[in-house]
C-alpha cells in the first residue's frame, strides 16, 4: 500500500470533477462526521466536522442491547448528520464500532437508520477499527516511517496496534471502553475505593494477555487518539496555562500524565471532577475508566511520554474511501489495495494446494462477469467481492473435504486476517464461498435469511458466477483456457476455448449441474459451446 500522502500527490487526475465525502463514525460514546472535498488533482479540503455525545452504549453494561432511548438518540443524530451531508451533496460512508458490533438488536438500529435517514451503516470488527484509526493517524502525524504503538480508548473498546511504514505488525481490540467500565464498575457517585480497585484488577487481567507481546516490538513511539487521550491532554495543557486550538502532535510527558491521573482519581465524585480545568463536562462521568486503562498501558510498557493525534477513525474512513475511489479508476493504483491483497493471501495460504485452481477459477469467473455487465448490472466493488471469493472458496479443505464449502464460510467469516473488509463485506464473501458447490442459497439458511433483500440478491448473482467458474475447472487441470459470454435474444451463449487434445467432458458435466442458480437468478437459459484453440 502506498502512503496516502503519495497517493494524493499523484500527478495524473483520477477524477474530472470534485468529489465530496461525508465520513460518519458511530462510536459508543459519540458520533462524529467530517465532510471533505477531493479535488481532481488529489488534494483534500476539509469542509466541516461535527461531534455529538450520543452514548449509544449507555444503559447496558454487557452491551447485549441498545436501549430504546439510546437508539432514539442515535437516529436523531444521524438525521442531523444526513441533513448536513446533503447540504454539501456529499456521498456518505458510515462506520459503526463496539456498541453496534456487540448488540443483539443491532439490525433493528441498522434498519431504522436506513429507513429513516437513507444511511447504510457498516459494522466493522475491532481489528478493522484499529486499522482505520492507524490510517487516520498517518494523515495527521509524520510517523509513517516510525514504528508506533497506537492507543485508542473509546466508549466500548480499546484498540492497541503496532504499525510501521503503513504495515500493521500487531493489533488487538479489547472490551475496555470508558463507558463499559463505568457501567460495570464505576457507576456509583462517589466512586468507592473498592469499586476502583475492582476496575483496576479487571483492566490488568485483560491487558496482561497482550502487553507482553507488545513489549517484543520495542522501541516504538506511543501515539494516543480519541476522547480519553484528548481529554487528558486538555487537562495537562490547562494545568500548564497553555491554550491550543489543536492538540495534534502534542507530546505529554509521563510525569504530566501522572499529575492529571492523581487529580482525577482524587476527585471521587462527578461534581469534583467537573471542576478540573480542561475536562469536558460530557466526559466527567466516564473519564475515570479511560484514565485507568491508559495508566495501566503506560506503566506496563514504561513509556516516557505519548504523542496526541487529533486524527482517528473518521479520518481513516476518509482515506480508506478515497483509496477505494482511486482503485476503481483507470489510474496506476492497484485495483485491490495492498491490505486487502495481503488479507486474501494470508487466508488463501491456509490451503496452498488450491492456488492454481483458484487462479483458473478467478480468470474464468471474472471473464464471464465482465462480458455480462449488461445482464447483472454490478460494478467494480461487487467484482472485488467475487474475485476475493474465487481465491478463498476452497480454504475449507484445510480442515476436511466433507462439507468443505461450509468450512470455507466459517474460516472466512471468523478469520482475524480479513482486515480491510467490513463485517458486511466479509459475510458476503464468506457466503459466496459457502454456495460455490452443493445447494444454492435458501431462505431457511440462517446466515442467508438475515441479509437484506438486496444483499440476498447480490449473493445469488455472484454465487451463480462462482459456481460456473468452479465447475469449468472441475478437473483442476485448467483445460478451459478462456471463455466468451454473450447475452443475446434472451439467453447467454458461452463459448469455451479448450486446450488442444484435452477432454472437457468432466467440466461440461460439472457446469451443467451447477448452472441452475444462474438460470434461476437471471431468468434466462445458459448454453455452452466448445471451441478448440
Amino acid at each position: 500500500m502506498l502512503p496516502f500522502s503519495q497517493i494524493l500527490r499523484k500527478p495524473n487526475q483520477a477524477f474530472r470533477t470534485e468529489k465530496i465525502l461525508a465520513a460518519i463514525d458511530l462510536g459508543t460514546n459519540s458520533f462524529h462526521i467530517v465532510v471533505v472535498k477531493l479535488r481532481p488533482d488529489g488534494t483534500l479540503e476539509y469542509l466541516t466536522k461535527e461531534k455529538e455525545s450520543v452514548r449509544l452504549g449507555s444503559g447496558s453494561s454487557d452491551y447485549a442491547v441498545i436501549t430504546n432511548e439510546a437508539m432514539d438518540r442515535g437516529i436523531a443524530c444521524l438525521k442531523r448528520f444526513k441533513t448536513l451531508a446533503d447540504s454539501y451533496q456529499a456521498e456518505i460512508r458510515a462506520v459503526a464500532t463496539s456498541a453496534l458490533r456487540e448488540a443483539e438488536n443491532r439490525l433493528t438500529f441498522l434498519d431504522r437508520a436506513e429507513k429513516e435517514t437513507g444511511i447504510q451503516i457498516q459494522v466493522i470488527s475491532g481489528n478493522e477499527e484499529a486499522r482505520l484509526i492507524y490510517l487516520g493517524i498517518l494523515q495527521g502525524l509524520p510517523v509513517y516511517e516510525k514504528r508506533i504503538l497506537l492507543i485508542d480508548i473509546g466508549g466500548g473498546s480499546t484498540e492497541l496496534l503496532i504499525g510501521e511504514k503503513g504495515e500493521i505488525l500487531f493489533s488487538t481490540s479489547m472490551k475496555l471502553g470508558a463507558i463499559r467500565l463505568t457501567e460495570k464498575y464505576l457507576k456509583k457517585d462517589p466512586i468507592s475505593a473498592t469499586d476502583l480497585q475492582k476496575c483496576r484488577i479487571h483492566i490488568e487481567s485483560v491487558l496482561s494477555a497482550f502487553l507482553p507481546q507488545i513489549e517484543t516490538w520495542k522501541p516504538f513511539l506511543v501515539v494516543g487518539s480519541s476522547g480519553t487521550i484528548t481529554s487528558v491532554t486538555s487537562m495537562v495543557l490547562e494545568k500548564k496555562g497553555e491554550k491550543r486550538e489543536r492538540l495534534n502532535g502534542t507530546e505529554i510527558p509521563i510525569d504530566a500524565f501522572k499529575e492529571i491521573r492523581k487529580q482525577v482519581l482524587d476527585a471521587e465524585s462527578i461534581k469534583k471532577r467537573l471542576k478540573i480545568p480542561g475536562l469536558d463536562a460530557k466526559r466527567g462521568d466516564i473519564i475515570v475508566g479511560g484514565i485507568l486503562v491508559l495508566d495501566e498501558v503506560l506503566q506496563r510498557i514504561k513509556a516516557p511520554s505519548f504523542t496526541v493525534s487529533d486524527f482517528a477513525l473518521r479520518e481513516g474512513i476518509v482515506y480508506d474511501t478515497i483509496e477505494s475511489w482511486y482503485r476503481h479508476t483507470d489510474t496506476s493504483l492497484p485495483r485491490l489495495d495492498n491490505i486487502r491483497e495481503k488479507a486474501i493471501k494470508t487466508v488463501a495460504n491456509l490451503y496452498p494446494q488450491g492456488k492454481e485452481h483458484a487462479e483458473t477459477v478467478a480468470k474464468l469467473t471474472l471473464q464471464m462477469f465482465d462480458d455480462l455487465k449488461s445482464l447483472h448490472g454490478l460494478g467494480n466493488l461487487e467484482r472485488d467481492y467475487l474475485e476475493t471469493a474465487c481465491y478463498l472458496h476452497q480454504v475449507g479443505l484445510c480442515l476436511s473435504h466433507h462439507n468443505y464449502h461450509k468450512h470455507s464460510y466459517y474460516i472466512i467469516r471468523n478469520s482475524e486476517a480479513m482486515v480491510g473488509f467490513s463485517n458486511a463485506e466479509i459475510e458476503i464473501i464468506a457466503l459466496l464461498a459457502r454456495y460455490h458447490r452443493k445447494g444454492g442459497p435458501k431462505g431457511k439458511h440462517e446466515e442467508f435469511k438475515v441479509l437484506r433483500p438486496e444483499d440476498q440478491l447480490l449473493v445469488r448473482k455472484l454465487a451463480s458466477f462462482l459456481r460456473i467458474g468452479d465447475g469449468l475447472d472441475r478437473s483442476e487441470k485448467s483445460i478451459i483456457e478462456r471463455l466468451d459470454a454473450v447475452f443475446e435474444k434472451g439467453k447467454v451463449n458461452c463459448r469455451l476455448y479448450i486446450q488442444k487434445g484435452a477432454d472437457p467432458n468432466l467440466e461440461i458435466w460439472s457446469v451443467s449441474e451447477k448452472k441452475d442458480l444462474f438460470e434461476d437468478t437471471f431468468g434466462i437459459k445458459l448454453d455452452f459451446h466448445l471451441h478448440s484453440l
